[in-house]
Protein backbone atom coordinates (compact mmCIF):
# COMPACT_ATOMS: atom_id res chain seq x y z
CA UNK A 1 0.00 0.00 0.00
CA UNK A 2 1.88 3.01 -1.31
CA UNK A 3 1.50 6.17 2.03
CA UNK A 4 -0.20 9.31 0.96
CA UNK A 5 2.65 11.35 2.92
CA UNK A 6 2.93 15.53 2.78
CA UNK A 7 6.53 16.42 1.56
CA UNK A 8 8.79 15.39 4.46
CA UNK A 9 11.48 18.03 4.21
CA UNK A 10 8.53 20.58 4.53
CA UNK A 11 7.37 18.64 7.67
CA UNK A 12 10.47 18.65 9.37
CA UNK A 13 10.67 22.42 8.67
CA UNK A 14 7.00 23.19 10.26
CA UNK A 15 8.27 21.44 13.46
CA UNK A 16 10.89 23.35 13.79
CA UNK A 17 9.01 26.41 13.02
CA UNK A 18 6.13 25.99 15.41
CA UNK A 19 8.55 24.80 18.09
CA UNK A 20 10.67 28.43 17.99
CA UNK A 21 7.26 30.10 16.96
CA UNK A 22 10.10 31.61 14.83
CA UNK A 23 10.41 31.54 10.73
CA UNK A 24 13.83 33.40 11.52
CA UNK A 25 15.09 31.34 14.33
CA UNK A 26 13.79 27.76 12.16
CA UNK A 27 16.22 29.37 9.17
CA UNK A 28 18.87 29.49 11.67
CA UNK A 29 18.45 25.82 13.33
CA UNK A 30 18.15 24.30 9.82
CA UNK A 31 20.96 26.67 8.54
CA UNK A 32 18.89 27.81 5.15
CA UNK A 33 17.54 31.24 4.84
CA UNK A 34 14.09 32.55 5.69
CA UNK A 35 12.74 32.51 2.81
CA UNK A 36 13.21 29.06 2.06
CA UNK A 37 11.10 28.43 5.38
CA UNK A 38 8.48 30.58 4.16
CA UNK A 39 8.07 28.49 1.25
CA UNK A 40 8.53 25.19 2.40
CA UNK A 41 5.77 26.16 5.43
CA UNK A 42 3.77 27.12 2.49
CA UNK A 43 4.49 24.18 0.33
CA UNK A 44 2.73 22.40 3.29
CA UNK A 45 0.08 24.20 3.55
CA UNK A 46 -0.87 23.86 -0.32
CA UNK A 47 -1.19 20.38 0.53
CA UNK A 48 -3.15 20.49 3.39
CA UNK A 49 -5.02 23.34 1.80
CA UNK A 50 -5.09 25.29 4.86
CA UNK A 51 -3.05 28.00 6.53
CA UNK A 52 -1.35 26.26 9.80
CA UNK A 53 0.18 29.46 11.51
CA UNK A 54 -1.27 32.74 12.54
CA UNK A 55 0.84 35.44 11.63
CA UNK A 56 1.04 37.90 15.08
CA UNK A 57 3.62 40.52 15.16
CA UNK A 58 6.53 39.09 13.62
CA UNK A 59 5.97 35.68 15.42
CA UNK A 60 3.85 32.54 14.12
CA UNK A 61 1.48 30.64 16.51
CA UNK A 62 -0.11 27.34 15.56
CA UNK A 63 -3.69 27.47 15.10
CA UNK A 64 -5.90 24.91 15.79
CA UNK A 65 -4.82 22.48 12.06
CA UNK A 66 -1.13 23.53 13.03
CA UNK A 67 -1.44 21.91 16.84
CA UNK A 68 -2.78 18.80 15.79
CA UNK A 69 -0.34 18.38 13.10
CA UNK A 70 2.37 19.63 15.35
CA UNK A 71 1.53 17.00 17.71
CA UNK A 72 1.91 13.82 15.32
CA UNK A 73 4.94 15.24 13.74
CA UNK A 74 6.47 16.02 17.05
CA UNK A 75 5.89 12.27 18.58
CA UNK A 76 6.99 10.50 14.69
CA UNK A 77 10.21 12.55 15.22
CA UNK A 78 11.31 11.70 17.93
CA UNK A 79 10.60 8.04 17.84
CA UNK A 80 12.78 8.23 14.53
CA UNK A 81 15.05 9.61 16.50
CA UNK A 82 15.31 7.11 19.32
CA UNK A 83 15.33 4.60 16.78
CA UNK A 84 18.28 6.03 15.24
CA UNK A 85 20.40 6.31 17.97
CA UNK A 86 19.52 3.24 18.93
CA UNK A 87 20.84 1.78 15.57
CA UNK A 88 23.92 3.66 15.13
CA UNK A 89 24.69 1.80 18.89
CA UNK A 90 24.32 -0.98 18.16
CA UNK A 91 25.59 -1.21 14.72
CA UNK A 92 29.15 -0.81 16.86
CA UNK A 93 27.94 -3.80 19.27
CA UNK A 94 27.06 -7.39 18.49
CA UNK A 95 24.16 -8.65 20.61
CA UNK A 96 24.38 -12.81 21.31
CA UNK A 97 21.64 -14.68 23.37
CA UNK A 98 21.63 -18.09 24.69
CA UNK A 99 18.99 -20.10 25.77
CA UNK A 100 19.40 -22.68 28.72
CA UNK A 101 17.71 -23.86 31.39
CA UNK A 102 17.05 -21.96 34.59
CA UNK A 103 19.52 -24.67 36.59
CA UNK A 104 22.20 -24.44 34.28
CA UNK A 105 22.44 -20.85 34.22
CA UNK A 106 22.22 -19.96 38.10
CA UNK A 107 24.70 -23.27 38.79
CA UNK A 108 27.05 -23.36 36.31
CA UNK A 109 26.90 -20.52 33.65
CA UNK A 110 26.48 -17.43 35.36
CA UNK A 111 29.73 -17.73 38.12
CA UNK A 112 31.55 -17.69 34.81
CA UNK A 113 30.02 -15.23 33.09
CA UNK A 114 31.97 -12.15 34.37
CA UNK A 115 34.96 -13.92 32.66
CA UNK A 116 33.04 -13.23 28.76
CA UNK A 117 31.76 -9.81 29.77
CA UNK A 118 35.81 -8.58 30.52
CA UNK A 119 37.27 -10.37 27.28
CA UNK A 120 34.26 -9.82 24.77
CA UNK A 121 32.52 -5.94 26.40
CA UNK A 122 31.90 -5.57 22.42
CA UNK A 123 28.87 -8.41 22.45
CA UNK A 124 26.15 -7.75 24.83
CA UNK A 125 24.77 -11.24 26.10
CA UNK A 126 21.24 -11.85 26.78
CA UNK A 127 20.69 -15.38 28.72
CA UNK A 128 17.07 -16.49 27.95
CA UNK A 129 15.99 -19.56 30.21
CA UNK A 130 13.26 -21.94 29.11
CA UNK A 131 12.27 -25.63 29.52
CA UNK A 132 12.81 -26.60 25.52
CA UNK A 133 13.77 -24.30 22.89
CA UNK A 134 12.24 -24.00 19.08
CA UNK A 135 13.64 -26.25 16.95
CA UNK A 136 14.92 -24.11 14.50
CA UNK A 137 15.75 -21.41 17.35
CA UNK A 138 13.47 -19.26 16.04
CA UNK A 139 12.92 -16.75 19.03
CA UNK A 140 15.78 -14.80 18.27
CA UNK A 141 18.15 -17.44 20.19
CA UNK A 142 21.84 -17.71 18.42
CA UNK A 143 23.24 -20.40 20.97
CA UNK A 144 21.43 -23.15 23.12
CA UNK A 145 22.32 -25.77 25.72
CA UNK A 146 20.63 -28.68 26.63
CA UNK A 147 21.18 -31.92 27.98
CA UNK A 148 20.52 -35.21 25.90
CA UNK A 149 21.88 -34.46 22.23
CA UNK A 150 18.73 -34.85 20.21
CA UNK A 151 19.69 -34.27 16.52
CA UNK A 152 17.12 -31.51 14.74
CA UNK A 153 17.45 -30.40 10.97
CA UNK A 154 19.03 -27.03 10.47
CA UNK A 155 21.07 -27.27 13.60
CA UNK A 156 24.46 -28.15 14.13
CA UNK A 157 25.36 -30.10 17.42
CA UNK A 158 28.54 -30.26 19.39
CA UNK A 159 29.57 -32.56 22.46
CA UNK A 160 29.60 -30.42 25.50
CA UNK A 161 30.37 -32.20 28.51
CA UNK A 162 29.57 -35.66 29.35
CA UNK A 163 27.68 -36.08 33.48
CA UNK A 164 27.89 -38.65 36.25
CA UNK A 165 24.74 -39.34 38.11
CA UNK A 166 24.71 -40.66 41.62
CA UNK A 167 21.81 -40.57 44.34
CA UNK A 168 21.96 -37.16 46.89
CA UNK A 169 20.14 -35.84 49.54
CA UNK A 170 20.39 -33.73 52.96
CA UNK A 171 22.98 -34.65 55.48
CA UNK A 172 19.75 -34.55 57.81
CA UNK A 173 17.71 -37.48 56.10
CA UNK A 174 20.88 -39.61 56.89
CA UNK A 175 20.14 -39.14 60.83
CA UNK A 176 16.20 -39.26 60.61
CA UNK A 177 13.87 -42.16 60.69
CA UNK A 178 13.81 -43.92 58.27
CA UNK A 179 17.09 -44.62 58.15
CA UNK A 180 18.85 -44.55 54.85
CA UNK A 181 22.32 -46.74 55.82
CA UNK A 182 21.89 -49.17 52.27
CA UNK A 183 20.59 -48.79 49.31
CA UNK A 184 17.73 -51.00 50.26
CA UNK A 185 16.36 -48.29 52.51
CA UNK A 186 15.52 -46.40 49.67
CA UNK A 187 12.37 -48.43 49.54
CA UNK A 188 11.03 -46.16 52.60
CA UNK A 189 12.34 -43.01 50.87
CA UNK A 190 10.58 -40.03 48.95
CA UNK A 191 12.51 -40.50 45.62
CA UNK A 192 12.59 -36.63 43.73
CA UNK A 193 12.55 -36.78 39.84
CA UNK A 194 13.08 -34.02 37.54
CA UNK A 195 12.59 -36.32 34.79
CA UNK A 196 9.79 -38.92 33.60
CA UNK A 197 11.24 -41.46 36.23
CA UNK A 198 14.28 -42.87 34.07
CA UNK A 199 17.29 -41.63 35.89
CA UNK A 200 15.73 -43.68 38.82
CA UNK A 201 15.21 -46.37 36.65
CA UNK A 202 18.91 -46.67 35.71
CA UNK A 203 20.13 -45.91 39.20
CA UNK A 204 18.10 -48.22 41.15
CA UNK A 205 18.93 -51.20 38.66
CA UNK A 206 22.56 -50.33 39.54
CA UNK A 207 21.92 -50.37 43.49
CA UNK A 208 20.60 -53.60 42.77
CA UNK A 209 17.63 -52.39 44.99
CA UNK A 210 14.55 -54.74 45.20
CA UNK A 211 10.68 -54.17 45.04
CA UNK A 212 11.48 -50.14 44.69
CA UNK A 213 8.44 -48.24 41.72
CA UNK A 214 10.92 -45.90 40.03
CA UNK A 215 7.46 -43.62 39.22
CA UNK A 216 6.87 -43.25 42.70
CA UNK A 217 7.33 -39.75 44.45
CA UNK A 218 7.68 -36.17 43.52
CA UNK A 219 7.75 -34.83 40.23
CA UNK A 220 9.55 -31.76 39.08
CA UNK A 221 10.11 -29.83 35.74
CA UNK A 222 12.45 -27.98 36.55
CA UNK A 223 16.14 -29.52 38.14
CA UNK A 224 16.66 -26.51 40.18
CA UNK A 225 13.21 -27.06 42.07
CA UNK A 226 13.99 -30.97 42.32
CA UNK A 227 17.50 -30.28 44.01
CA UNK A 228 16.07 -27.78 45.83
CA UNK A 229 13.54 -30.03 47.71
CA UNK A 230 16.50 -32.72 47.71
CA UNK A 231 17.99 -29.81 50.02
CA UNK A 232 15.35 -29.48 52.25
CA UNK A 233 15.34 -32.75 53.16
CA UNK A 234 12.08 -33.70 51.15
CA UNK A 235 14.08 -36.87 49.60
CA UNK A 236 16.43 -38.23 47.64
CA UNK A 237 17.42 -37.01 44.21
CA UNK A 238 19.69 -38.56 41.14
CA UNK A 239 22.09 -35.42 41.04
CA UNK A 240 24.25 -34.86 38.21
CA UNK A 241 27.68 -33.75 38.90
CA UNK A 242 27.47 -30.17 37.42
CA UNK A 243 24.50 -29.15 39.00
CA UNK A 244 24.69 -30.83 42.11
CA UNK A 245 28.53 -29.22 42.86
CA UNK A 246 27.48 -26.59 44.33
CA UNK A 247 25.47 -28.07 47.11
CA UNK A 248 28.01 -30.90 47.25
CA UNK A 249 30.79 -27.96 48.32
CA UNK A 250 28.75 -26.39 50.41
CA UNK A 251 27.54 -29.22 52.32
CA UNK A 252 23.72 -28.60 51.30
CA UNK A 253 23.98 -32.06 50.12
CA UNK A 254 25.71 -35.72 50.13
CA UNK A 255 26.49 -38.39 48.23
CA UNK A 256 24.65 -41.49 50.68
CA UNK A 257 25.88 -44.37 48.60
CA UNK A 258 29.49 -44.83 46.86
CA UNK A 259 27.68 -45.82 43.44
CA UNK A 260 27.67 -43.68 40.32
CA UNK A 261 26.46 -43.81 37.01
CA UNK A 262 29.76 -42.42 34.73
CA UNK A 263 29.06 -40.42 31.75
CA UNK A 264 25.21 -41.36 31.79
CA UNK A 265 24.22 -38.03 29.90
CA UNK A 266 25.85 -35.20 28.35
CA UNK A 267 25.36 -31.15 27.68
CA UNK A 268 25.22 -30.11 23.99
CA UNK A 269 25.79 -26.83 21.89
CA UNK A 270 23.51 -25.72 19.42
CA UNK A 271 22.78 -23.31 17.10
CA UNK A 272 21.73 -22.87 13.66
CA UNK A 273 24.03 -24.03 10.70
CA UNK A 274 23.71 -20.71 8.43
CA UNK A 275 24.70 -18.75 11.45
CA UNK A 276 27.54 -21.24 12.68
CA UNK A 277 29.75 -18.21 11.04
CA UNK A 278 28.50 -15.75 12.76
CA UNK A 279 31.58 -13.73 14.92
CA UNK A 280 29.23 -13.57 18.08
CA UNK A 281 29.02 -17.01 17.64
CA UNK A 282 32.30 -18.08 17.45
CA UNK A 283 33.46 -16.58 20.00
CA UNK A 284 31.16 -17.51 22.67
CA UNK A 285 31.57 -21.47 21.38
CA UNK A 286 35.82 -20.50 21.88
CA UNK A 287 34.87 -19.27 25.51
CA UNK A 288 32.71 -21.99 26.22
CA UNK A 289 34.94 -24.59 25.64
CA UNK A 290 37.49 -22.97 27.27
CA UNK A 291 35.50 -22.97 30.16
CA UNK A 292 34.86 -26.63 30.19
CA UNK A 293 38.02 -27.25 30.07
CA UNK A 294 39.47 -25.95 33.23
CA UNK A 295 36.25 -27.65 34.85
CA UNK A 296 37.61 -30.44 33.00
CA UNK A 297 41.35 -29.72 34.19
CA UNK A 298 39.64 -29.26 38.51
CA UNK A 299 39.30 -33.14 38.67
CA UNK A 300 36.52 -32.77 40.79
CA UNK A 301 36.11 -35.85 43.07
CA UNK A 302 32.45 -36.14 44.26
CA UNK A 303 33.45 -39.58 46.11
CA UNK A 304 34.63 -36.96 48.68
CA UNK A 305 31.29 -36.35 49.60
CA UNK A 306 29.97 -39.90 50.36
CA UNK A 307 28.02 -39.32 53.99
Amino acid sequence: MQRKLPPLNAVKTFEAAARLSSFSEAADELCVTHGAVSQQIRNLENYFECQLFTRIRGRVILNPAGIALFAVVTDALNRLDEVSTQIVQDSHREILTVNVTSCFASHWLLPRLKDFQLKYPQITLKISTSHSFADDLSAGVDIAIRWGGLDIDGLAKEHLIDIDSFAACAPSLLREDPKLKTPQDLVHHNLIHDDDGQAWSELLAKLRVQGEDHKKGSFYTDSGLALQAAVEGNGVIVAGSILAEQDLQSGRLVIPFNTFICHRKSYYLYYAKRRGGLHKVQVFKGWLFEQIEEYKNLSFDYSQYLA
